[in-house]
């Protein structure tokens, strides 16, 4: 099927629902991915007449909501079964339309009546060479968001940004923190989430935008670590996200039969945007992103960073806020990266018993087996010359056996705080909550089963202290 044939084939349903419009065009992004092959996504259509009255007609067609997406620009949105169509008007035609755009291919525009082509001056060209072009010189500076889509685009289609568009990228680059943090965010996330967002994040700064939308990540070249390192933070952090993202993407190579819990455990939604996937490749990036302000040189010449875990929390959550992130996204992040060397201290100890699991549990929330991810990424990326391959082996098999473990259900509390606080005499306070911790443990080491040994190991504790 010929690309103009696939162009008909996803205009029929427009075609049915607007018989005969010489006024309506689909443009950008879904003509785009038609001419390269790939799946349609949500459409894009511009009418020279009133979006409004357009979006009101079609969302009637196919009996989908409508709402206004912009006032300001006059664009409007219908929400479908399987896709979203965005409306908006171009009063002054269609060539000022997608002169107006950010890429030459996003710049095309299949008429729906007829399937007639509007494109910029070689935008088709562009698309049949997989190459990115900005449309005008003002493209980025018209909205510096594009800048960062630019990177995106090239990531998730597999296209080459032109050299000359590089450079303008690199003029622009001071700019693209300007949009909104949410916009930002989106456009990030989706190149963290890309097939490969190493090479992603090494074109974002190659293009002078890392130290601009990212400037603590930016901040992490060139400091070096110790023997147990062979990359300076910047480059194991990558490292760390590469394996990561192989990681979550295909667990049955290392967890084995572990694999189908760490699949749902990703699959968890965080809120309408995010699920714990994009979490762990947030907290791969920010794992060690305190480092630079943490590192000390010791005596005898050992580089350390104490409590950068820690504090890398701290600073993983200040910058996902200033992305406007959801809270439940950045508590996420947190845990993983306050907690990311936790797993790795359990490695020198024989075997895993039920009081580690419970301690591992507590400490990272719900989010467990996450963290297990984001601790075997990051002691596959160690390899400095004090690095052993047994640890790596010893790590590897820890995670399963924590994976494993973490499937395992809770068991319902022994008793509840206020049958405690009445049998032991104790006021509801911090006491009866460390008691009810303490319970809890015992419980899962397998010391106490039964209300009464509950109460009776409370009341020694609380008596004796």
């Amino acid at each position: 099927m010929t690309h103009q044939e696939r162009l008909l084939v996803v205009l029929g349903p427009l075609r049915e629902a607007f018989p005969g419009d010489q006024q309506l065009w689909l443009v950008g992004g879904a003509v785009r991915d038609v001419l390269l092959g790939r799946p349609l996504a949500d459409w894009d259509l511009v009418t020279l007449g009133d979006a409004e009255a357009t979006a009101r007609g079609y969302a009637s067609t196919i009996r989908a909501p409508v709402f206004p997406l912009s006032e300001r620009h006059g664009a409007w949105r219908v929400v479908g079964g399987t896709h979203e169509v965005d409306v908006t008007g171009a009063p002054d035609g269609i060539d000022a339309d997608l002169a107006r755009r950010d890429l030459t291919v996003n710049a095309i525009a299949v008429r729906v009546a007829d399937g007639a082509i509007a494109a910029v001056p070689g935008a088709l060209d562009d698309v049949a060479a997989g190459v990115l072009r900005a449309v005008s010189d003002r493209s980025f500076l018209d909205d510096p968001l594009r800048l960062l889509r630019l990177v995106r685009l090239a990531s998730e289609l597999g296209l080459a940004i032109d050299p000359a568009t590089g450079v303008q990228a690199r003029r622009d680059a001071s700019q693209a923190a300007a949009p909104a943090g949410e916009r930002q965010q989106a456009e990030l996330s989706r190149i963290l989430l890309a097939r490969d967002p190493v090479d992603a994040l090494l074109q974002l700064e190659d293009l002078g935008l890392l130290a601009v939308v990212l400037p603590e990540v930016a901040a992490l070249r060139g400091v070096s670590q110790n023997r147990y390192h062979h990359l300076d933070v910047l480059d194991h952090t990558l490292q760390v996200l590469d394996a990561a993202t192989d990681l979550a993407t295909h667990p049955a190579g290392t967890f084995g039969p572990a694999a189908s819990a760490v699949v749902a455990a990703l699959a968890v939604p965080l809120d309408a945007d995010a699920d714990v996937a994009l979490a762990v490749r947030w907290g791969a990036l920010l794992h060690d992103i305190a480092k630079p302000t943490t590192r000390v040189v010791r005596e005898d010449g050992h580089v350390a960073f104490p409590g950068h875990a820690q504090e890398g929390a701290e600073v993983a959550v200040a910058i996902l806020s200033r992305l406007r992130c959801s809270t439940a996204l950045q508590r996420c992040v947190a845990v993983l990266v306050r907690e990311h060397l936790r797993l790795g201290f359990l490695v020198s100890e024989e075997g895993l018993d039920a009081r580690s699991v419970f301690h591992y549990r507590q400490a990272t929330d719900s989010w467990g087996i996450a963290s297990v991810i984001v601790s075997l990424a990051d002691r596959w990326s160690t390899r400095g010359t004090k690095a052993r391959q047994r640890w790596i082996r010893r790590h590897e098999q820890l995670a399963v056996a924590m994976a494993l473990a973490l499937t395992q259900p809770v068991p319902e509390p022994l008793l509840r705080g206020d049958a405690l606080a009445v049998a032991i005499g104790c006021k509801p306070g911090p006491e009866l909550g460390r008691l009810l911790a303490l319970i809890a443990e015992e419980q899962a080491a397998g010391t106490l089963a039964s209300p009464a040994d509950a109460i009776a190991f409370a009341r020694a504790r609380h008596l004796s202290e």
